[in-house]
């Protein structure tokens, strides 16, 4: 497809999200951002599997088998590149994130700030290096969870989604089924998540 066949698709569906009820909406919009947030952090879940079986022969995950494996130079090696790596991407998100005069905040991938105090909105740019950069930690061998990054990715999206339909929805609920839906995939506790999520 085109790009101009994307937008008219694209816009299609917009039009027929916001012709709903309010609470359907709501719903339609909740169990889209779910799926997408489900996707996204399977998504993360299989490059980071990927980057550890290329970068320190790591199977299905098995960092510290792997770890075992590798030479002691290397071993100590592979993390300090990594965080050397992840601080460069780190300074990037920071560095381009210079608010203009006038223009609407965006958080830089505090999700619970967007959601809290903020008006929902994501750096999409900060953000997307901001996983980036965890997914290179852990994928050498830092000691940094990876689920936050997930969490952020599936609210990064859901943010995107409902600055793309516009005034029709609530973006601070829409980011906060984005979080509760990286929560659910990444702890495989969907109800702890919703929970977590209402509590913001």
């Amino acid at each position: 497809m085109t790009s101009a066949q994307w937008r008219t698709v694209l816009r299609s569906l917009r039009a027929a999200v916001l012709r709903l009820d309010a609470p359907w909406r709501h719903l339609a919009v909740a169990a889209v951002v779910g799926a997408l947030g489900a996707t996204a952090v399977t998504a993360f879940r299989h490059a980071l599997f990927g980057l550890e079986t290329l970068l320190v022969g790591a199977h299905d995950g098995h960092l510290v088998l792997a770890a075992q494996r590798l030479p002691g130079e290397t071993r100590a090696l592979a993390p300090a590149l990594g965080a050397l790596a992840a601080g460069l991407l780190l300074w990037l998100a920071e560095r381009g994130r210079s608010p203009t005069q006038g223009a609407p905040v965006r958080h830089g991938g505090d999700y619970i700030e967007a959601v809290a105090i903020g008006n929902g909105r994501l750096d999409l740019r900060a953000g997307a290096l901001k996983v980036a950069a965890s997914l290179l930690v852990v994928a050498t061998g830092g000691a940094v969870g990876r689920e936050g990054a997930m969490v952020l990715l599936a609210a990064m999206l859901a943010s995107t989604l409902g600055r793309a339909l516009g005034a029709g929805v609530e973006l601070r609920l829409v980011v906060s089924c984005g979080a509760a839906a990286g929560l659910a995939a990444a702890y495989h506790a969907p109800l702890a998540a919703s929970v977590f999520v209402a509590e913001i």
